[in-house]
C-alpha cells in the first residue's frame, strides 16, 4: 500500500508537471533591437527575463553597454550600436533647444538607417541569417522607423510582435491595421501640443501637422530602410509596405487611465508600467543610508528633480544650472537633485541632494516626496502616475510635449519651458504645485486608476505574447484593413465619388444662379427703359 501511495504521487507530479510544460511549451523566439540608449531597453528586458524564465529559448539582438546579459538568453551583441548617440551629436556644444521639425526628421532617419544598418551588418547577426539550421517560431522588434528589420520575420517564416516604447501614434495605427487612429497625436511631437477645441481652424493644423508627418514617413524615413531591405534580405521591394505592415501584435507602452484614451484594435496591447518593479516576484534595492536620512528628515517634504538617464546636466547651459540652483536654494523643501559632473557646480545648497545615479522608484515612493521635476519622458510620467507624485514637466524634445500636456490637462501638475526658465516662475510653479491640493488630489485618483488593472502589465505583455505563440501569430486579431492599399484605408477611393456629386452639385447651383442673376439684371434694365 505504501509503495502504491508513492507511486500515486509520482504520477501526478509527472502529470502536474507535464500539465505546466504544456502550458508554457518552449518557444524559439528572436528578440531585435535597435535602441543606442538606455530608457527603452529598461521596457524590453523585463518581457525578455519573463520569457526566458518561462522556458522559451530566446535569441537577443542589441547592443552592449545597455542592454545587461539575461542568464538563459543567447545574446548577439552589436558593439556599434553603443557608440552610435555619440557619433551623430556633438553634446559637447550643448543641446539644440529649437530644431526644425525637417532638421529633426532628418537626424531621426539618419540614426535609424545607421542603427538598422549595424545589426544587419554585424558579423554575428550574419552568420544567424546564413545559418540554414536557424528556426524561430516568433520574432520581436521594436517599432516604430527600424522597418528593414521587418525582414527577419519573413526571412525565418515567424509571426512578428511590435513594442512601442514610446507610446502610440498614428504611424502605430497604421502598422498595425487600425482603421479608427486617434487626431491627436503625431509621431514627432515636436513642441506639438494636441487640442481639445473642435473648432474647424484646430482640426485643421492638426490635419496639417499629421500630413506632413505622412510626407516624412514616406519621404525621410523609409527610402533608407527599403535599401537597407532590399540589400540584405530581398531585392524585389514592391511589395514591402505589406512585410512592414505584418505585425501579429504591437505592445503599445500607455494605458487610458494615464489621459490617452484611444480605439484600440485587438492587436494593440497597452502596457504602460512593463519596467516597473511592481509585481511578487521583483524587489527594488533599499534606498542608499545617507539618502535616506536626508529625506526621512525632510520636515517641509522633498522635492525631486532628474531630467532622466539620457540627459546629462553637463549639456545644458550653465546659465541655466543656475538658475536651478538659486531656486532650489531659496525654498524651505529638500530637493533631491540628479547631476552629474558635480565639480562643476558651485555654491552648493545644504538643501540639495547631488548624485549622479538616483533610484527613481524608490524616491517616488517615498512618503515625503511632494512633487517630481522632470523632462516628462514617459517612463517619468508612468511612474509618478503609479505613485501618486504631482509633477512639474520641463520638456526638451520628441514625445515629452504631448506627455506633459496629457499631465496638465489631467490637472496633475504644470509645464514651464526649459529655454525660457526664470528663478521667479520655478518657484512660482513649485509654489502653486505644492500648496494647491487639487494636485495631489488628482494625480492620487490617476494612480488609483492606473493600479486598478486584472493583472499587472508585465503579466500582460507575456500572455499576449505567448498567446501568439499558441495561435501561430493569431491572424484572426488583425481587421481587414490590414490588408487594404493606403487609398482604400483611408477611404480616398471614394474622395472620386463624393467630389463627383458634390462638384455637379455646384456646377448646377452656380449655372442656376448665373442665369437668375442674368434675368435679374435683365428684368432691372427692361424697367428702366420703360420709364
Amino acid at each position: 500500500m505504501l509503495v502504491c501511495r508513492h507511486l500515486g504521487h509520482a504520477w501526478l507530479l509527472i502529470v502536474g508537471f507535464g500539465l505546466i510544460v504544456r502550458q508554457t511549451q518552449a518557444e524559439h523566439i528572436l528578440a531585435i533591437f535597435s535602441y543606442a540608449f538606455s530608457s527603452p531597453y529598461l521596457v524590453v528586458r523585463p518581457l525578455i527575463k519573463e520569457l526566458v524564465e518561462r522556458g522559451h529559448q530566446v535569441t537577443v539582438i542589441s547592443g552592449t553597454k545597455h542592454f545587461p546579459t539575461i542568464d538563459g538568453a543567447h545574446h548577439i551583441r552589436v558593439l556599434r550600436l553603443d557608440n552610435l548617440l555619440n557619433d551623430l551629436i556633438d553634446f559637447e556644444n550643448g543641446l539644440d533647444m529649437n530644431p526644425s521639425k525637417w532638421r529633426k526628421a532628418t537626424w531621426i532617419s539618419e540614426f535609424y538607417y545607421f542603427s538598422s544598418q549595424y545589426i544587419l551588418a554585424d558579423h554575428g547577426v550574419q552568420q544567424l541569417i546564413h545559418n540554414s539550421t536557424a528556426q524561430f517560431d516568433l520574432v520581436i522588434m521594436n517599432t516604430p522607423i527600424s522597418d528593414a528589420l521587418c525582414g527577419f520575420a519573413q526571412h525565418f517564416k515567424a509571426p512578428r510582435i511590435g513594442i512601442s516604447a514610446y507610446g502610440s501614434a498614428w504611424i502605430i495605427d497604421y502598422l498595425a491595421g487600425n482603421s479608427a487612429p486617434s487626431v491627436y497625436e503625431p509621431m514627432s511631437p515636436l513642441e506639438y501640443t494636441s487640442t481639445r477645441s473642435s473648432s474647424i481652424l484646430d482640426k485643421w493644423d492638426s490635419w496639417v501637422y499629421k500630413t506632413e508627418e505622412w510626407l516624412l514617413e514616406r519621404l525621410v524615413y523609409l527610402p533608407p530602410q527599403i535599401k537597407l531591405y532590399r540589400q540584405y534580405f530581398n531585392d524585389s521591394y514592391s511589395n514591402f509596405d505589406e512585410i512592414r505592415r505584418n505585425f501579429s501584435l504591437i505592445l503599445v507602452n500607455q494605458h487610458f487611465s494615464l489621459g490617452r484614451v484611444r480605439s484600440n484594435v485587438p492587436n494593440l496591447i497597452e502596457v504602460a508600467g512593463m519596467h516597473m518593479c511592481v509585481h511578487k516576484n521583483c524587489k527594488l534595492d533599499p534606498i542608499p543610508d545617507d539618502l535616506q536620512r536626508f529625506m526621512d528628515e525632510a520636515e517641509h517634504g522633498v522635492i525631486y528633480f532628474s531630467m532622466g538617464v539620457e540627459i546629462y546636466m553637463k549639456w545644458l547651459p550653465d546659465k541655466m544650472k543656475s538658475t536651478f540652483l538659486e531656486a532650489f536654494s531659496n525654498i524651505k523643501q529638500r530637493v533631491v537633485w540628479k547631476y552629474d559632473g558635480l565639480n562643476s557646480l558651485k555654491d552648493k545648497s545644504d538643501n540639495i541632494f547631488f548624485r549622479s545615479y538616483l533610484p527613481q522608484q524608490q524616491i517616488l515612493n517615498h512618503p515625503k516626496t511632494k512633487l517630481f521635476i522632470t523632462h516628462a519622458g514617459l517612463l517619468s510620467i508612468i511612474e509618478t502616475a503609479y505613485y501618486g507624485v504631482p509633477v512639474l514637466s520641463l520638456p526638451l524634445y520628441y514625445d515629452q510635449f504631448a506627455n506633459a500636456q496629457r499631465m496638465h490637462l489631467a490637472g496633475v501638475g504644470q509645464t514651464l519651458k526649459l529655454n525660457s526658465i526664470s528663478v521667479e516662475t520655478l518657484n512660482e510653479s513649485i509654489y502653486e504645485i505644492l500648496h494647491n491640493p487639487s494636485y495631489t488630489s488628482n494625480v492620487q485618483r490617476m494612480s488609483n486608476r492606473f493600479r486598478d488593472q486584472p493583472m499587472s502589465p508585465l503579466k500582460t505583455a507575456v500572455w499576449w505574447t505567448e498567446y501568439i505563440l499558441r495561435h501561430k501569430g493569431a491572424t484572426h486579431m488583425r481587421l481587414p484593413e490590414h490588408e487594404m492599399s493606403f487609398m482604400q484605408y483611408y477611404n480616398l477611393d471614394l474622395m472620386p465619388i463624393l467630389f463627383g456629386r458634390i462638384g455637379l452639385t455646384a456646377i448646377i447651383v452656380i449655372l442656376l444662379a448665373y442665369k437668375l442673376t442674368n434675368w435679374i439684371i435683365s428684368s432691372y434694365y427692361i424697367r428702366l427703359d420703360l420709364l
